[in-house]
C-alpha cells in the first residue's frame, strides 16, 4: 500500500461518498429502528449517554485525530513514531477519564438502567483510543477509511435489527455500540500491523509529551466543538426530560446526516492543504475548491431537507416525533451554517492557524452554553436548536472577520447561486411529495420529492453557469 500511487481527489471523493452513502443508509435504518422500538424516553437515555461520554472521549483523544492526519499529510515518514506516541498517551488518558466518569455517575440523576448504559458505553474511551482512522486519512488512503466505516455501520445495523426488539433492550444497544467499533478498530489495527509493525506501547515519556503538547491546541478546538455539539442534549436531559432529549436527538440525527458530505470533503482536503503550507497560491486555490465542493452539496441538502422535513421525520422516526419539526427546521438551517464553518475552518487547521480556530470555537462554545442555559428551560427542544444556531452563526462571523484561507467573496458568489438553484428545487420537491400517489407513504414522498428536487437543482445550476461536470473534472485533475 505504501507504494501505491495516490488517487485523484475526485476518485477519493467518489469512494468516500459511496461508502459513506452506504453507511448513512444503514445508519438511517438503525436509527429508525431504535427510535420506534425504544420510544422517546429510552431513545433519549441512549442519546444523553452518548453525548455525556463524548466529553470524556474528547479529553482522552487529546486532539490526536486531526493532529495525526495533518502531520502525516506533511511527512508520511513519521507514521510509526506518531502512532506509538498517540497510543501511549491515549490509553493512559482513557484510564484516567474512566475513573472520572465512574465518579460522576451519582450526580447525573439517572435511573439504574441509565447508569448501566453510561457504564457500558464508557468502554468507548478505550475503543476510540486505539482507532487508527486518522493515520489512513493522513496517508490519503480513503478506501481504508471508507471500508472501515461501512463495515461498522453494517455490523451495527444487523446486530440491532436482530437483537433489539423491545424498550428494555436498551442495555443490548449499549453493548452493541461498544462491541462494533472495538471489532472494526481491531481489524484496522491488524491492517496497520501488516503494513508497518506492531506498535510499541509504553508509559508516556518526554517524546510522547512533546507530541501531546503539539496536539494540545487541536484538543482545545475539539473540546469546543464537542461542547457546541453536545451541550443541548445533555442540558435537555438534565433540565427538562429524557423524552425531550429523545425528540431532539431525532432532529440532531438529521443534522448530522446533513453535514456528512461537507465533513467528508473537509477530511479529503485537509491533508492536501497541509502539504501546500509553503505554497500560498496553491493553498488558496485548494481552499476555494474545497469550499465550492461543500457549498454545491450542502445547500441543496439543507433546502430539500426543509421542504421534506415532515415526510422524513415520519418515515424515519414515526409520527410521535413530529413534535420535533420546529427544532428540525432550525437544525437543518444550522447544518448549512456549520458547512460554511467547516469550509472556512479546515484550511486554518491545515496550515497551522489552529490557535485562531481555537479562539473562535471557544467564544462560540461559551455563547452556545449560555444560549442553551437561557433558552432550554422555557422553550425546550426549540430553544436548544435556536441556541445552537446562534453559536454557529457567531462562529461563522468570526471566521469571516479573521481572514480565512479561502476567498469570502468567491464563497458568497458560489453559495448564492447554489441557493437560487435550490429554492425552486425545494418548492418542486414539496409539491411532488404532496401528490396523491406519493402522499400515501411518507417514504415514497421522500423518494419522489428528493428525486424531483435534485433534478431541478442540477438543471438550475447549469442555467446559473455552475458547471458541475467541469468542476468534477477539476477534482479529477487534483492528486
Amino acid at each position: 500500500m505504501r507504494g501505491a500511487p495516490p488517487l485523484s481527489v475526485l476518485a477519493n471523493l467518489i469512494w468516500l461518498v459511496g461508502t459513506r452513502g452506504g453507511a448513512i443508509c444503514m445508519g438511517l435504518i438503525t436509527t429508525s429502528h431504535l427510535a420506534h422500538v425504544l420510544g422517546t424516553e429510552n431513545f433519549g437515555i441512549t442519546s444523553f449517554s452518548v453525548a455525556y461520554i463524548s466529553y470524556f472521549m474528547v479529553v482522552a483523544g487529546l486532539g490526536y485525530d486531526t493532529f495525526l492526519a495533518r502531520e502525516i499529510g506533511h511527512d508520511s515518514r513519521q507514521v510509526i513514531r506518531l502512532v506509538e506516541s498517540m497510543l501511549s498517551v491515549r490509553l493512559t488518558l482513557s484510564g484516567g477519564m474512566a475513573l472520572v466518569l465512574l465518579a460522576s455517575l451519582p450526580f447525573l440523576g439517572l435511573p439504574s438502567t441509565g447508569r448501566s448504559v453510561v457504564l457500558i458505553q464508557g468502554f468507548l474511551l478505550f475503543t476510540s483510543a486505539i482507532g487508527l482512522t486518522p493515520v489512513y486519512q493522513g496517508l490519503q488512503y480513503f478506501r481504508v477509511v471508507g471500508s472501515r466505516e461501512l463495515l461498522a455501520n453494517f455490523l451495527s445495523m444487523v446486530a440491532i435489527l436482530l437483537l433489539v426488539r423491545v424498550p428494555d433492550d436498551i442495555i443490548t444497544v449499549a453493548y452493541i455500540s461498544v462491541a462494533v467499533p472495538l471489532l472494526t478498530n481491531l481489524l484496522l489495527a491488524l491492517h496497520y500491523v501488516r503494513e508497518f509493525r506492531l506498535p510499541r506501547i509504553r508509559f508516556p515519556g518526554r517524546a510522547e509529551f512533546q507530541d501531546a503538547r503539539a496536539s494540545l491546541t487541536l484538543f482545545w478546538s475539539m473540546l469546543m466543538v464537542t461542547l457546541t455539539y453536545n451541550t443541548h442534549i445533555v442540558l435537555l436531559g438534565l433540565l427538562r426530560s429524557k423524552a425531550e432529549a429523545g425528540l431532539f436527538s431525532a432532529g440532531w440525527k438529521l443534522f448530522n446526516f446533513a453535514i456528512v458530505l461537507p465533513s467528508l470533503i473537509s477530511a479529503l482536503f485537509l491533508p492536501r492543504i497541509a502539504s501546500q503550507t509553503g505554497r500560498p497560491r496553491e493553498r488558496g486555490e485548494s481552499a476555494q475548491i474545497c469550499m465550492q465542493a461543500i457549498l454545491i452539496c450542502a445547500v441543496p441538502i439543507a433546502v430539500l431537507g426543509e421542504a421534506l422535513a415532515p415526510q422524513i421525520v415520519t418515515a424515519l422516526f414515526g409520527s410521535a416525533y413530529l413534535r420535533a419539526l420546529p427544532s428540525v427546521a432550525l437544525l437543518l438551517l444550522n447544518a448549512l451554517v456549520v458547512s460554511l464553518n467547516i469550509g472556512f475552518g479546515t484550511p486554518l487547521i491545515a496550515v497551522g492557524r489552529q490557535k485562531l480556530f481555537v479562539r473562535v470555537m471557544t467564544v462560540g462554545a461559551a455563547l452556545g452554553v449560555v444560549s442553551n442555559l437561557i433558552l432550554i428551560p422555557p422553550f425546550g427542544i426549540t430553544g436548544a436548536a435556536l441556541g445552537t444556531l446562534i453559536d454557529e452563526l457567531a462562529i461563522l462571523g468570526m471566521l469571516i472577520v479573521h481572514r480565512p484561507e479561502g476567498s469570502v467573496p468567491h464563497a458568497g458568489g458560489v453559495g448564492m447561486r447554489c441557493l437560487v438553484a435550490a429554492i425552486p428545487a425545494g418548492v418542486i420537491a414539496h409539491v411532488a411529495a404532496s401528490l396523491p400517489f406519493a402522499a400515501a407513504s411518507s417514504l415514497v414522498g421522500v423518494l419522489v420529492g428528493g428525486l424531483a428536487g435534485t433534478t431541478i437543482y442540477l438543471v438550475s445550476l447549469v442555467l446559473l453557469r455552475v458547471d458541475v461536470l467541469e468542476f468534477a473534472a477539476t477534482l479529477r485533475s487534483l492528486r
